[in-house]
């Protein structure tokens, strides 16, 4: 076999045969090359709408902090709502807040008081 020579018609099988490896070679580097952007473009979708899609990170946090918001409000008009109720309870029941309340804000006096206003009132 190491003498031998190989005569011009077999060298051609041959090479044929190499062109067909290389250019398979190449064909499923190309594939692999495409799959592999393919999935990257499929992971950036992913990653896009996981954080701005319809229910993304970026709307979970915009939910939230709505919901801070609208916490501290329920807790607020809870606390206005106690108020109210204490003033209600307290004209119907203590004549001495209805008093009060008649001389601060409606200006009112007894018989024989004289009222002195500075400024508006």
């Amino acid at each position: 076999m190491l003498g031998r020579v190989l005569s011009p018609e077999a060298i051609v099988p041959m090479r044929k045969r190499n062109y067909v490896r290389t250019d398979r070679i190449a064909r499923t580097a190309r594939r692999k090359k495409i799959l592999i952007a393919a999935g990257i473009l499929l992971a950036l979708y992913f990653l896009a709408t996981r954080l701005l899609g319809e229910m993304g990170v970026v709307k979970y946090y915009r939910m939230k902090a709505q919901y801070n918001t609208l916490t501290e409000e329920i807790v607020r008009l809870k606390q206005d709502n106690a108020k109210l109720a204490k003033d209600v309870r307290a004209l119907r029941s203590d004549p001495a807040y209805l008093e009060r309340i008649a001389r601060d804000k409606l200006g009112l006096a007894r018989q024989g008081e004289i009222v002195y206003y500075y400024g508006e009132p």
